[in-house]
């Protein structure tokens, strides 16, 4: 700690009045603009600038026009929206496609020996490909500085954009900054949206204006459809136990903060006359207790069990949309509706799309699928809503990424600056 001092009237320390000077400056600084804030922002310069002196050898390799690179951060296993849309790229074209789906590591041993050998993979494939195809937020292809011929398309890994998320989530100068240097959600050719209302949020959340917006569906509402029996069947072979029963599937999303009232749902339907599936996050570590009637089934994901379920329950994700395009019965368990429109927030309201389908009480919910007839008309009205196109969407997909994609040879694509 540094020693107290006083200034007499006749003489001046000047050395212990500069220092005293010197740090409170330095103290005012740190406490406006954080040090540690100040040496990430640079740190991230660095490094992006050390990415594009790397990549700048890759992009003299030539390009290869009939080659598609898929990036996901979402996962470790390509989507069904990724698979569907390689199949039928492949039906309809001579095609290279190369995958890469890998969940960024966080730790720094991990960032240094995985991650890094990563993007060095990924740089070499942006910079040979003709089209890019993202789910999400991806550093090398938002960060570096690609060829002019290079077109990407982002199809939002969530149908529907119930939660903010990008540009509308940044709720701290600390984000808008980080955001501002990894240079969130740039370099988009195009985006693909679902619907006329999803791209009015769409426009904020990823910064860019009308232009860059085509209209589309992810295949995976196709999926649904065509592997409805498929799917049911594969569950009762694993699971005989589920035939002739009511089930109720409960989904919700990942929260990262806040009170976890899982266990009241779970609770509500223990020793009833239902089976209860559920279906948690994969980054969920939270231990529940349950009984023989409640499953996690893990071998399968919540598209598949959507086959099976009589009843869904979910909360701010895009399985409100996923379900809904089946007609199954839908509910909001939306325990924490206040607080989740404040942070992260809600691009629209669940309870007024809903009505008397949206619950805080786990019991009441109970309740309603015991003794009430569900107005399928609810959901029926929320799709169409939200979700234009619902025939042949995977062609209607691939047919945008040939036509914009593969087949553009005058278009020049290079940067796409964040519009507000």
């Amino acid at each position: 700690m540094m020693k107290s001092f006083r200034i007499s009237k006749g003489k001046i320390n000047g050395a212990r009045l500069t220092a005293f000077f010197f740090f409170d400056i330095i103290n005012r600084v740190r406490l406006t603009l954080g040090v540690e804030c100040m040496i990430q922002k640079y740190l991230i310069k660095v490094g992006i600038f050390l990415l594009n002196c790397s990549y700048s050898v890759f992009k003299l390799l030539p390009t290869n026009s009939n080659k598609v690179l898929f990036l996901s951060r979402q996962s470790n296993k390509p989507s069904i929206d990724f698979r569907m849309i390689v199949s039928q790229l492949e039906e309809d074209r001579d095609v290279k496609i190369v995958i890469m789906t890998k969940r960024i590591e966080k730790n720094m041993k991990d960032v240094l020996f995985k991650n890094v050998p990563l993007f060095l993979r990924q740089m070499y494939h942006l910079a040979t490909s003709k089209v890019c195809i993202v789910d999400g937020y991806n550093i090398t292809v938002s960060v570096l500085n690609h060829k002019k011929c290079l077109i990407i398309f982002q199809i939002w890994h969530s149908l529907g954009a119930v939660k903010k998320f990008g540009y509308l989530a940044l709720k701290t100068p600390y984000q808008q900054m980080i955001a501002k240097e990894l240079k969130m959600h740039k370099n988009y050719s195009y985006i693909i949206a679902p619907s006329m209302e999803i791209k009015k949020y769409f426009k904020q959340c990823f910064g860019y204006k009308e232009d860059h917006f085509l209209l589309g569906t992810l295949p995976r509402i196709e999926y649904l459809k065509t592997h409805h029996r498929v799917n049911k069947e594969k569950i009762y072979r694993k699971y005989p136990q589920f035939r002739n029963k009511k089930i109720v599937l409960y989904a919700p999303t990942f929260r990262t903060q806040g009170t976890d009232r899982t266990q009241e749902i779970i609770d509500a339907f223990q020793n009833s006359k239902y089976l209860f599936i559920l279906k948690v996050h994969p980054n969920t570590k939270t231990k529940y207790h349950i009984s023989n009637c409640v499953y996690d089934c893990r071998e399968f994901s919540t598209l598949q069990l959507l086959s099976v379920a009589d009843y869904v329950i979910t909360d701010y994700s895009g399985t409100s949309l996923e379900a809904a395009s089946l007609k199954k019965p839908v509910y909001i368990y939306g325990y924490d509706f206040e607080d989740y429109q404040k942070d992260p927030g809600m691009n629209y309201d669940l309870k007024k799309e809903f009505g008397k389908y949206f619950f805080e009480d786990a019991h009441a919910l109970y309740e309603c699928i015991a003794h009430e007839k569900y107005d399928k008309q609810v959901v029926i009205d929320y799709f169409n809503k939200y979700v234009v196109q619902t025939q042949d969407v995977t062609q209607k997909l691939v047919d945008l990424i040939i036509e914009k994609g593969l087949e553009d040879e005058e278009t020049d694509y290079r940067l796409f600056e964040k519009t507000s």
